[in-house]
């Protein structure tokens, strides 16, 4: 049986076995191909839709049995009940974390980083988007002078760190999520909550993916774990900054234990969700304004062990 490219029309219907409904970045696309592959109740998918940033926006052929559905087709069906509903939801501090650090990148494939409010000039900034806003932002903030030629990376890292410094309910996204989950449509549906969580670790997405698979007699080939592993490996390896997010968990798991974690290269919004949670755990500590950032978690432990007790005060941003 062979299938065929999926047309702008196909969304114009339910799918019959799934409908996978999601905001963007949560991996709505990536499950739609994994499920639709390995279900026997489909054809074969031969190809993959998995991009150089471990996306899977690649243009193939799916069954449209099992669809991915974006938030307007809450309103498209509204009027319907007993749909057979997969809804991704963020759940942890670290599934929040991906979508401030990832969302300028996921988002069309966008090549917009959160790296690049530092790296690239003032008027290249002004001249994009998507960074436009963030970097009115923070000259209007930090009171940069119009001299500033690129705004400094301890800067950038300060921005980020004080919305991570709040309350997760404070959050635009947190609120955004809570409203699209909570939404009536659901309600009338047979709706089951995939966390976002799943698809930072392979063993946690196959529990996660068993449990949808018995909800809604999908049918997963289960003989097949190594290519559902392949697959999965091969759109998180490209993916840099969901190994960024677990290497950030690591890194922060390691401050309480007697273990050393050599820290390598991260983006600059995930050095400030790092900075956030060690002055939310030491509040009369403040990191350091610097653009370097810490080569090891022995040197962040260091730096709390000996900060002199002499420039301990409560840190006006909490």
């Amino acid at each position: 049986m062979k299938v065929k490219k999926e047309q702008k029309s196909d969304r114009d219907y339910d799918a019959p076995l799934l409908n996978i409904v999601f905001k963007g970045g949560t991996f709505g696309n990536f499950l739609r191909f994994f499920l639709d592959k390995f279900s026997q109740l489909t054809p074969e998918i031969p190809e993959h839709p998995v991009t150089n940033l471990g996306t899977s926006h690649k243009k193939i052929s799916y069954s449209n049995k099992i669809k991915r559905q974006h938030e307007d087709f809450i309103d498209e069906y509204k009027e319907k009940t007993n749909l057979n509903i997969c809804q991704i939801l963020p759940i942890t501090n670290l599934d929040y974390l991906y979508l401030k650090a990832s969302q300028w990148v996921r988002a069309g494939d966008a090549l917009q980083r959160p790296n690049h409010l530092w790296q690239k000039t003032i008027d290249s900034l002004m001249m994009t988007s998507r960074l436009k806003k963030s970097t009115k932002e923070i000259l209007s903030l930090y009171d940069l002078s119009d001299t500033v030629e690129k705004i400094p990376k301890f800067i950038v890292r300060d921005w980020y760190k004080l919305e991570f410094l709040q309350d997760l309910s404070n959050h635009y996204n947190y609120f955004s999520f809570q409203e699209f989950k909570e939404d009536d449509f659901f309600k009338k549906q047979k709706t089951h909550h995939f966390p976002m969580e799943s698809f930072f670790e392979f063993d946690v997405f196959l529990k996660n993916v068993r449990l949808l698979d018995s909800e809604f007699s999908l049918k997963l080939n289960f003989h097949k774990k190594k290519q559902m592993k392949d697959m999965f490996d091969k759109s998180y390896n490209l993916d840099v900054y969901r190994q960024q997010v677990n290497h950030a968990k690591k890194i922060i798991k390691s401050l309480n234990i007697d273990e050393n974690v050599e820290i390598q290269e991260l983006d600059v919004s995930i050095e400030a969700f790092i900075y956030a949670h060690l002055e939310k755990n030491y509040t009369n500590i403040q990191m350091p304004l610097v653009n370097d950032f810490f080569k090891s978690s022995r040197d962040i432990k260091q730096y709390i062990k000996c900060f002199p007790n002499w420039y301990k005060k409560p840190n006006p941003n909490l």
